[in-house]
């Protein structure tokens, strides 16, 4: 019996022994593994170990919260006259709890670490900055119309005296040579030639010496000599040359263009353009083309056919069925000088 009883006291002493000796084992390997934990760790500003320790049970909390901030630059957008720029600053901010779960089984000691993992945006904040305003392009005010209707022949004036004249120059052909032979212009403010045409204006007419008269007003009378064999647009062309042109040269005079006149009816009845054919419908097509181009450029259009046709609309007095009689030449002058744009 004694030695029954010394055997379970030695039994029970060693089991004494051995718990208190796997007890301070697993001290000191929990020790160790904090200490290990801390030297990881460490104390920086953005993580913080906290130890949790009883005798049975330690939990290890790692949490990690470093701000993060972003800057995104927006394109800059305009509406109308305003524009916009904006910056948009975001904020996230990060929260991480290492995942570590350990466990460890003794008859005496257990241990347990849990962790957390945690992601949040925080704040998202937008400046916008209104740039200055910038003044839209302006255009050009259209000039102010005079109120003159170019598109129609210069209405009935009040009359002029012959004087009316002296601040006029004449161009064109054996017509306007009528106007100096007839004495009804002096020859220096005549510019003229039988026979001239379009197509060789330039050749005959200097625009400089007609500038150097300096005249107010500019008529002007071209057609005849190529109405029934040059084609009309063509003429056209080479009359607006032969302004723009004379106008560079004299900006502020009014030019007149004149129509030009029919021709009788003894004209319109021969064989061919050979033998003097003309016809008053060419004549008449021509002249609605010169009204145009007036319009065109802002010119004056005086039609000067009403006063010196018959009731059949052919020239109502001539010596050759073209060029008018002196007396007509009285009725152009009257109806020169009651035809003014004031």
């Amino acid at each position: 019996m004694d030695n029954i009883k010394m055997k379970l006291t030695a039994a029970v002493l060693s089991a004494v022994f051995a718990g208190s000796y796997i007890s301070c084992v697993v001290r000191n390997e929990l020790d160790t593994y904090i200490a290990q934990e801390s030297e990881n760790t460490g104390d920086s500003e953005n993580k913080t170990v906290e130890h949790n320790v009883t005798e049975n049970q330690v939990t290890t909390v790692i949490t990690s919260a470093t701000p993060e901030c972003t800057t995104v630059p927006v394109t800059t957008t305009r509406i109308g006259s305003t524009t916009t720029s904006a910056n948009i600053r975001t904020t996230t901010v990060v929260s991480t709890t290492t995942p570590v779960t350990t466990t460890t089984t003794s008859s005496t000691t257990s241990i347990t670490t849990t962790t957390t993992s945690t992601t949040t945006t925080i704040a998202t904040t937008v400046t916008t900055t209104a740039l200055p305003e910038t003044e839209a392009p302006q255009t050009a005010a259209p000039p102010v119309s005079s109120g003159y209707d170019y598109s129609s022949p210069v209405p009935e004036s009040k009359v002029y005296g012959d004087d009316y004249f002296d601040k006029c120059v004449f161009i064109g052909d054996s017509h306007i040579q009528g106007m100096s032979g007839y004495k009804i212009v002096d020859d220096s403010r005549v510019f003229a030639k039988n026979g001239l045409s379009l197509s060789h204006i330039n050749e005959n007419i200097d625009v400089s010496s007609v500038a150097a008269v300096a005249p107010e007003k500019v008529y002007i009378m071209m057609g005849t000599n190529g109405v029934m064999w040059t084609n009309k647009d063509s003429m056209i062309d080479m009359y607006e040359e032969f302004l723009d042109s004379l106008t560079k040269s004299l900006p502020s005079a009014d030019i007149y263009i004149m129509g030009i006149p029919p021709v009788t009816a003894e004209r319109e009845t021969r064989a061919d353009v050979a033998s003097g054919k003309y016809l008053n419908s060419d004549i008449n097509t021509y002249n609605d083309m010169l009204l145009d181009m007036a319009s065109r450029n802002n010119w004056y259009y005086l039609d000067v056919c009403p006063g010196i046709k018959d009731g059949n609309g052919h020239l109502a007095s001539s010596t050759d069925g073209v060029h008018m009689s002196k007396n007509l030449y009285s009725t152009f002058k009257d109806y020169i000088l009651s035809h003014v744009v004031e």
